[in-house]
C-alpha cells in the first residue's frame, strides 16, 4: 500500500511541475466536496507540503445528504487542523432565467466563490479534483456541441481564474480507478453524490452507458495531444493577430478581411470573451458579427446584454445596449457648454496669458491656430495626434492604456477636434500643434467641468 501512496505523489508532483500549476510551499485554495476525489486531492497537497486552505459550498441541493458532506468536510479539516471557509449557496434560488439549468447555475456559483474567497485570502492557486475520466467526458460533451480545437483539448491543468489567480488541477492525469486504489490505501471515508449517477444529466449518462464501452484514458491523451498544439501553436497566433487588430474596444475590418475565416472567426470571439463576457461567445454569434464586415457603416448587432456595430473600418464592442458615440457637437467659444459624459466643456477666448496650468481639466491653447467652431466628440478606433512633448503621433487607444484609463472608462472619452485634428483628449493631453507659445497672441481655455 506504500507503494501505491509514494508512487501517486510522485506521479501528481510531477504532473504540477510540468504543467507550471504551483511552486512549492505555495498556498492553495482547495475545493472539497467531500467525495473520493476532492478527498484525494486534498491528502495528495498536504502530503506534498503545499500550504492548504479549503473551501466548500453546500449547494443544499440534497436535503440532508448535503448537511452531512458540509459536516464531513469541517471534521477533516478540524483533524488536519486546516482553514475551511463554508458557503452556503441555495442553487435553486438564484437559477434565473429558462436557459440555466441547475448545473450551469451552480458552476457559476461556484466559480464566483472560488475567486471571491481566494482573493479575500489572498490566494493565488485554487484548486480542483478533476481528473482524466472526466476530462474524457468533456471531450465528448465538446464534440457534441460542435467545437474546434480549444473544445477538443478539454480542461487545461491551468486557467486564468480572474485577477492574477489560477484554477489548477494536479490530478488531471489520473484515472478514476488510480485514484480509488489511492483512497482504499489511505482507507478514507468520503461521500458518494447520488445525483452523479442520475442519467437526465448528459455527463451521468456518457458515464454509466458510454465511457464503459470506450477507453477512457486514450481520449484523455488525444485532449492533452491537442492542447499542446493549442498552447503551443494556435494561441500565439491568436494573440498575435488580436492584439493587431484590436484597438480600444474594437477590431480592425482591414486585418480582419486579411486572414483566414477560421482566424478572424476565432478573433471576434475573443473580442466577445474579452469585451462582452456576459454573451454567449461561439462560432453562430461571430458569423452574425462577421456580417458587419459587408454592411453600411451603422449596422448593429445584439449579442447577450451588448451589442456590436459597424463604424468606418472598425467593429466596434459595447456591453451594453443602445450606447451611442456622441458625433460632432460644435463648441462656439460664447460661453455656452456642451455635454459630455461626465460633465461638460467650456471654450473661452482671450487675450490674457494664463497664470496657471496645473488643473489635469483645463486645456491652454494658441487659439490663432484653432479653427472655431471646435468639433467635440467620442474618441474613435484610428484616432491619433501628436501628444504634448512628444516626438511623433500616438494613437489615443494606446494614450489612454498607457495612462492607467479602466477599460470600462475608455470607451466614454472625449476629444475636441478642429477640423479633423484632435487638439485635446479630455482630461489627459493637449496636441502639442495647438500648444500655445511665447508669440502666441490670443489664447484659448478648455475647461471639462464635472458633474
Amino acid at each position: 500500500m506504500g507503494s501505491v501512496i509514494k508512487s501517486f505523489h510522485e506521479r501528481v508532483a510531477a504532473y504540477m511541475k510540468r504543467t507550471d500549476q504551483a511552486i512549492a510551499g505555495q498556498r492553495i485554495l482547495v475545493g472539497v466536496s467531500g467525495g473520493m476525489d476532492s478527498a484525494v486531492l486534498l491528502d495528495v497537497l498536504v502530503g506534498l507540503g503545499y500550504e492548504c486552505e479549503v473551501i466548500h459550498i453546500n449547494f443544499q441541493l440534497r436535503g440532508k445528504d448535503s448537511d452531512e458532506d458540509e459536516k464531513l468536510v469541517r471534521d477533516v479539516c478540524s483533524r488536519r487542523r486546516l482553514k475551511l471557509h463554508v458557503h452556503r449557496a441555495p442553487v435553486r434560488a438564484q437559477i434565473s432565467g429558462a436557459k440555466h439549468s441547475v448545473q450551469m447555475t451552480a458552476r457559476d456559483i461556484r466559480y464566483n466563490l472560488f475567486e471571491k474567497t481566494a482573493s479575500a485570502q489572498q490566494i493565488t492557486a485554487v484548486a480542483v479534483g478533476h481528473h482524466g475520466d472526466d476530462q474524457a467526458e468533456t471531450l465528448l460533451i465538446n464534440l457534441n456541441r460542435g467545437t474546434g480545437p480549444e473544445g477538443i483539448a478539454g480542461m487545461r491543468p491551468v486557467r486564468p481564474l480572474n485577477k492574477g489567480k489560477n484554477l489548477i488541477r494536479p490530478l488531471l492525469a489520473e484515472t478514476r480507478d488510480s485514484i480509488h486504489a489511492y483512497a482504499d490505501a489511505r482507507q478514507f471515508v468520503w461521500r458518494e453524490d447520488v445525483s452523479n449517477r442520475d442519467v437526465k444529466y448528459l455527463r451521468s449518462r456518457l458515464r454509466a452507458r458510454v465511457m464503459p464501452h470506450l477507453n477512457s484514458d486514450a481520449f484523455a491523451r488525444s485532449a492533452r495531444l491537442v492542447g499542446r498544439w493549442v498552447d503551443e501553436f494556435i494561441v500565439p497566433v491568436i494573440s498575435k493577430n488580436f492584439d493587431a487588430a484590436s484597438e480600444g474596444q474594437s477590431l480592425e475590418i482591414t486585418h480582419l478581411k486579411k486572414v483566414p475565416d477560421v482566424l478572424a472567426q476565432r478573433l471576434v470571439i475573443e473580442g466577445l470573451r474579452q469585451w462582452i463576457p456576459q454573451a454567449r461567445a461561439d462560432e453562430t454569434a461571430a458569423e452574425r458579427i462577421m456580417a458587419l464586415i459587408h454592411l453600411q457603416t451603422g449596422k448593429r448587432v445584439q449579442v447577450g446584454g451588448g451589442e456590436v456595430w459597424r463604424d468606418r473600418n472598425y467593429l466596434i464592442f459595447s456591453d451594453s445596449i443602445g450606447r451611442k458615440p456622441m458625433k460632432n457637437v460644435k463648441l462656439f467659444g460664447d460661453g455656452r457648454p456642451v455635454a459630455v459624459s461626465g460633465g461638460q466643456l467650456i471654450l473661452d477666448l482671450s487675450r490674457q496669458k494664463p497664470s496657471s496650468l496645473l488643473s489635469p481639466d483645463a486645456a491652454w491653447l494658441d487659439a490663432d491656430t484653432l479653427t472655431i467652431p471646435l468639433t467635440v466628440r467620442n474618441w474613435r478606433p484610428g484616432d491619433q495626434f501628436r501628444p504634448l512633448g512628444m516626438e511623433g503621433t500616438k494613437k489615443v487607444s494606446d494614450l489612454l492604456t498607457d495612462m492607467g484609463v479602466p477599460t470600462s472608462q475608455r470607451k466614454d472619452a472625449t476629444v475636441v477636434c478642429s477640423k479633423d485634428e484632435i487638439v485635446w483628449v479630455v482630461g489627459y493631453r493637449v496636441s502639442h500643434k495647438f500648444r500655445f507659445s511665447n508669440s502666441t497672441q490670443n489664447y484659448a481655455r478648455l475647461y471639462f467641468e464635472r458633474n
